[in-house]
């Protein structure tokens, strides 16, 4: 989301771009300046701000700013996160990855869950770990088609053949369409090579649910 500011300043709330200056030149672009004019693109230093810019509590260790001369009058000025702050949003992003678990049908008891190519998961059938990392969110869609009393359906976490505490619990008290995610901080639930991922839907007696979707959040660590 790109939006204009006083004094010809852009800002730009995420830099989605493999080199600055490319990417300073397409924000300028977008706000009708010709590239084919711009002649320079120069970093800017906080401590040292051009006249045209009035800014106060900037944190330069978060933001960066870029002048850009395309012959004007006056130059455009580009605000953007720093180089410092995209490279460790990148890295975080790229080291997510997402484990999908799943039952297609109706399920009156309990039992585990599929995984993306539709085999069953156990104790000890599962994903394999190939870095070490840590579990950082669940989050569960299914449909309860028939109950007798209130109660919970928990979508439970299992490493190595043992369940965790992190886990999805819906209260049933209505049939129809229900969710639930939780979110884990990195570190608390970890993993190592070698371990065993899966998943398992313990459903009370006298409760049918449908079309279980279950997707884990995992963060690797590199």
């Amino acid at each position: 989301m790109i939006f204009l500011l006083a004094g010809g300043v852009l800002a730009e709330n995420l830099a989605v771009s493999k080199d600055v200056d490319t990417f300073v030149k397409e924000v300028v672009k977008e706000k009708g300046i010709n590239q084919e004019n711009i002649k320079s693109v120069e970093k800017v230093d906080f401590a040292d701000l051009p006249e045209e810019v009035k800014l106060e509590n900037i944190d330069d260790t978060n933001l960066a700013m870029y002048e850009v001369d395309y012959g004007g009058d006056k130059p455009v000025f580009v605000i953007t996160v720093s180089d410092t702050t995209f490279k460790k949003t990148l890295k975080e992003i790229a080291n997510k990855m997402i484990l999908n678990f799943g039952f297609n049908g109706e399920l009156g008891e309990s039992n585990f869950l599929n995984t993306a190519t539709g085999v069953q998961t156990s104790e000890e059938k599962g994903y394999v770990m190939m870095r070490e990392g840590s579990i950082t969110g669940l989050s569960t869609n299914l449909e309860i088609l028939d109950f007798k009393e209130k109660r919970e359906v928990e979508i439970i976490i299992y490493k190595n053949s043992e369940p965790v505490g992190f886990r999805n619990s819906v209260l049933v008290n209505s049939t129809g369409i229900i969710k639930d995610y939780d979110l884990i901080s990195k570190d608390t639930l970890s993993f190592e090579p070698g371990d065993v991922i899966s998943v398992y839907a313990e459903v009370g007696e006298n409760i049918i649910i449908k079309d279980v979707i279950t997707i884990m959040e995992i963060n690797i660590f590199e």
